[in-house]
């Protein structure tokens, strides 16, 4: 269980199953340096002529995970799943979005229609958590830009909260985007509330 730490409400955290593949990084800053360093240790096993490249790759992971922890982030999967050799590129981070500071909280239908356009689509679906706001978007084309990415977000609404809780997954756009946008999915029918 991943506490959420919010007074008031009757959710006290929550479940999430991920591939095995996928690696955990806590970005509580009291822990992140310790999942990061295993992380890095992990994928640079074997390689010990390349300790300029170990120590590039933990400082990134670090800037990354005080970045999603500043904005309001959980945790971080990155995945290290490989097929036939090639990596599966694949990330995700779970954000716990507070409430608008007026006391209005907006209905997923509400939220749904005011982040859909300019190449998002956004939709409800039930999960077992209840309805949703999935909201799915690509950053560029294949071809054009080698950062170009496919993003599926998820906000599902915190019961008693007001607030959101956004599952935010990112795959580079290429021949298995679809592939893992389903993989997305499937992650998020996972999701339970612990009480």
């Amino acid at each position: 269980m991943t506490p959420l730490q919010i007074q008031n409400s009757p959710v006290a955290g929550y479940r999430l199953v991920v591939p095995d593949g996928w690696f955990a990084v806590d970005l509580d800053p009291a822990r992140c340096e310790r999942a990061v360093a295993a992380l890095t240790a992990r994928q640079f096993s074997g390689f010990d002529n390349a300790p300029h490249l170990k120590a590039q790759a933990r400082r990134e992971l670090l800037a990354r995970a005080e970045t999603a922890y500043t904005a309001g982030g959980l945790e971080m999967f990155l995945s290290l799943e490989q097929i036939a050799g090639i990596p599966l590129a694949a990330s995700l981070v779970i954000f716990l979005v507070a409430p608008p500071g007026d006391g209005c909280t907006a209905s997923p239908g509400a939220l749904a229609q005011s982040l859909e356009g300019d190449g998002r689509q956004a939709s409800l679906v039930d999960l077992p958590t209840g309805t949703a706001v999935r909201l799915l978007k690509d950053a560029g084309g294949a071809g054009q830009d080698q950062q170009a990415s496919s993003t599926l977000e998820m906000f599902v609404p915190v019961p008693g909260h007001g607030g959101w809780l956004l599952l935010s997954f990112s795959t580079p756009l290429g021949p298995l985007a679809a592939a893992m946008t389903k993989l997305f999915d499937a992650i998020c029918t996972t999701l339970r509330w612990d009480t």
